[in-house]
């Protein structure tokens, strides 16, 4: 569903949060690095070299505290992260930036809660988005404010999607990261309310990055059944900038990133579904579902290339049984896949970190690193797999299909619980735990 513009623009949305700063976008150069939790490839692998074998958080090069749960980003020497200051009726929900290189923090910017259940340390939250074209940062918070700041923390815009498009947040604080494709910023989350949108949808909305315009919104789903906060993954198919994704209503969707028109959908599982999808060379889509209380699986597909006969007449409804290449009994309720070659890596629902042939399915090896893993994705980084548990700190593994263990190191603060995905840039790895952000490697 295409719109050229806010239904809410004008004065009111100035009264409901939708705030335009006087501020034009930095024209940078291009940017490099780490720019989403998903890495530089949307798979959670990086060309990155020369990182530690030994992942010993009691000798970082640096420490910051910040609490929270989210996966840090970085670009140009600069790392940028959720997290919270403040208690109670005082909370805030902050995007923050630190010297990469020292652990200095730069500048924050904070929004308070309101309207919300949150339970802050339950599941991972959103992650800032870089923008590769300019080095501005997107974020979207638990409490549904939807933000851009250049790189030296100047607010662009801001908008808030709980009182302008009927947002709903859960307790369990599960939160979208934005992503970023040409001019678009694209958010998403469970929404109820006007016109065709009154119904709840698991919905996507594009904005301009520049403004904080609204573009277009998107239901590609039937009713849903749970939050998703999945990443999209960014391709082409068949001539069309395209994005797939997994939803609140079970299903896999495709649609063109451009105009928000949805394609096609998959029907998988009777409850939503939060791990992002593995794109494998260009013709296969990889997903993996379930829940705590229900039963799930890995699935492969074929990429559909089904067309609906208009933009009105919603996405083609593929069944599963057209496009499924295989299937195992690996599950998970929120932790992703990452792919590595035709290998993928994956923690599953009860706690092993597994390797997976990505073309017949076939388990190569497990690893059992505790009860339950929820949360926390592998990377893959200089031919090795870094894992944060919850709560038994970390594992390096050498990427190969057999199994060949590296390391296993705790955390100085043990008592700590971590959700957050690592993420590696500049030689150096960064990890976060509930409590403390570190930087481990050499300088």
């Amino acid at each position: 569903m295409k719109l050229l513009r806010s239904p809410f623009a004008g004065p009111f949305s100035l009264l409901v949060g939708c705030q335009f700063a006087i501020l034009s976008a930095t024209h940078a150069a291009p940017v490099h690095g780490w720019l989403t939790w998903r890495g530089p490839d949307q798979n959670g692998a990086s060309l990155e070299k020369n990182l530690p074998d030994k992942v010993d958080a009691g000798h970082p090069l640096w420490t910051a505290n910040l609490p929270g749960q989210s996966t840090p980003v970085i670009a140009n020497g600069h790392l940028y992260i959720m997290g919270y200051v403040g208690d109670g009726p005082d909370l805030q929900e902050v995007l923050a930036c630190f010297d990469a290189e020292t652990g200095k923090q730069l500048w924050q910017q904070g929004y308070s809660d309101f309207l919300s259940d949150i339970i802050y340390h339950r599941y991972a939250t959103s992650s800032p988005t870089i923008d590769p074209e300019t080095g501005n940062v997107y974020m979207q918070g638990t409490q549904g404010i939807l933000a851009a700041f250049t790189a030296d923390g100047q607010k662009l815009w801001d908008v808030s999607m709980m009182e302008v498009y009927g947002r709903l947040t859960f307790p369990n604080g599960r939160t979208a990261s934005p992503l970023l494709d040409k001019d678009l910023v694209i958010t998403r989350g469970i929404t109820a309310n006007w016109g065709a949108h009154g119904p709840g949808g698991d919905r996507f909305y594009a904005f301009d990055k520049k403004t904080g315009e609204l573009v277009w919104a998107s239901s590609p789903g039937d009713r849903p059944h749970d939050n998703s906060f999945s990443l999209p993954v960014l391709d082409w198919l068949d001539g069309r900038r395209v994005f797939y994704a997994s939803t609140g209503d079970g299903s896999i969707v495709c649609v063109n990133a451009r105009t928000g028109d949805p394609i096609w959908r998959i029907p998988l599982f009777k409850a939503g579904i939060n791990s992002s999808v593995l794109v494998h060379h260009n013709d296969k889509i990889i997903a993996i579902y379930g829940t705590p209380y229900e039963p799930g699986q890995m699935v492969a597909m074929k990429i559909p290339h089904a067309t609906p006969a208009n933009a009105a007449a919603g996405p083609v409804v593929v069944p599963r049984s057209e496009v499924e290449l295989w299937s195992n009994e690996l599950r998970t309720s929120t932790s992703s896949p990452i792919l590595v070659g035709d290998t993928v890596y994956l923690t599953s629902e009860v706690g092993n970190l597994a390797a997976i042939d990505a073309n017949s399915g076939k388990i190569l090896w497990k690893l059992k690193l505790g009860i339950e893993q929820r949360n926390a994705c592998p990377i893959y980084a200089d031919g090795k797999l870094y894992f944060v548990s919850q709560n038994a700190g970390t594992y390096v593994v050498a990427a190969k299909p057999q199994f060949e263990p590296l390391a296993h190191n705790v955390f100085a603060d043990d008592d700590s619980r971590t959700n957050a995905t690592p993420a590696v840039s500049n030689g150096q790895l960064f990890l976060r735990t509930d409590k403390n952000l570190y930087c481990i490697g050499k300088k």
